[in-house]
């Protein structure tokens, strides 16, 4: 049920006090005034982005550095990393106040919703990329490719995935995968994005031997995803953007006319393909879900993945009774990585 103004008023007069505290009152008045002053749900969200990078930015937490983060090591934060994260802690509650007085970006645009159904804690580090197989999954870390059970016990483990001749040229992640018969279709990505190249490698399904690898033009790569009925593979040319790259897989990745999306989804970290659409997962302000339409384009705004303050990282969409979607989301606190189950509705 949506509360009152006045219900409203006082919660967000409270947030406020919060953010204060944390030296943050510009951002409190500002916040106060997107929701009183009846702000959308849009420019909501686009003003929570701003800050949240912003935050990262002095929390001094790159790309680059999680990829070289020791598994489940603990580590002291920065200098100030702890305010700012009381801070992010702040604006996300005040933004989840916010959505109850404006409608949110997923009303504005479609009825679609996803729900979460069930959530399971992955014990071991591979918080990148996840993609169904036979009786479990196939997931991926930084320069891991693992096969776990449906109660996530590993089965097979792969260190090292990356052969070293590609780690030379600088490959050194792996970002969302895709499992389409006996292929793992892997993104691999180089940190200098300037270059233009990155490269997407094939491993072998039941025992994720590394098969080829292809370099591809484009200046991101943290996901693929192939359609196993027309073996065109998606990915994007940033980690945001208003189009989805196509690449013809059995003509040797030769690039197709990209699939326009009727908006833009920013920070996108893992695709896949199924029931006509591109189903997208990101680790924007909210850890945003997004359906994208194979044939028109649309983008429907289906929620969030949860955990805010977390990471949201990698997608599938195999239909399960578990859910419709399934998504790799990092707690807050850097462990553990959850997998959560969502129907979707709409």
């Amino acid at each position: 049920m949506r509360r009152s103004r006045p219900d409203l008023f006082t919660e967000v007069k409270g947030r406020q006090e919060r953010l204060r505290a944390d030296g943050a009152g510009s951002w409190a008045d500002e916040f106060d005034e997107a929701v009183l002053g009846g702000a959308t749900g849009t420019e909501i969200r686009g003003r929570l982005g701003i800050v949240l990078d912003r935050i990262r930015e002095a929390d001094d937490v790159s790309r680059d550095d999680r990829w070289d983060r020791p598994p489940a090591a603990p580590h002291d934060p920065p200098r100030g990393a702890t305010a700012m994260r009381r801070l992010a802690t702040a604006l996300l509650l005040l933004a989840g106040v916010c959505s109850i007085a404006a409608p949110s970006l997923a009303s504005a645009q479609t009825t679609a919703t996803a729900t979460l159904t069930s959530e399971q804690k992955l014990r071991l580090y591979l918080n990148q990329g996840i993609a169904r197989v036979g009786g479990g999954w196939v997931l991926s870390a930084n320069n891991t490719l693992a096969r776990v059970d449906d109660k996530l016990r590993a089965k097979l483990v792969k260190q090292l995935a990356i052969p070293t001749p590609w780690r030379v040229k600088g490959y050194g992640h792996i970002g969302d995968i895709d499992v389409v018969g006996k292929v793992v279709y892997a993104p691999l990505e180089q940190s200098v994005y300037t270059r233009g190249t990155q490269a997407t490698a094939r491993y072998d399904a039941k025992t994720l031997r590394f098969i080829d690898a292809v370099e591809l033009a484009q200046h991101e790569n943290s996901f693929v995803t192939v359609d196993p009925a027309t073996m065109i593979a998606y990915s994007m040319d940033n980690f945001g953007g208003d189009a989805l790259l196509r690449y013809d897989v059995r003509a040797g990745w030769k690039p197709l006319a990209p699939l326009v999306m009727s908006h833009f989804v920013d920070k996108v970290q893992g695709a896949d393909v199924a029931a006509g659409a591109v189903w997208l997962s990101t680790t924007d302000a909210t850890n945003g879900l997004y359906r994208v339409d194979l044939k028109t384009g649309r983008v429907d705004d289906l929620g969030s993945a949860g955990h805010l303050g977390g990471e949201g990282e990698g997608i599938d969409a195999t239909k399960l009774p578990s859910g419709r979607i399934h998504t790799l989301t990092i707690d807050a606190n850097g462990a553990p990585v959850w997998l959560g189950h969502f129907a979707v509705t709409g």
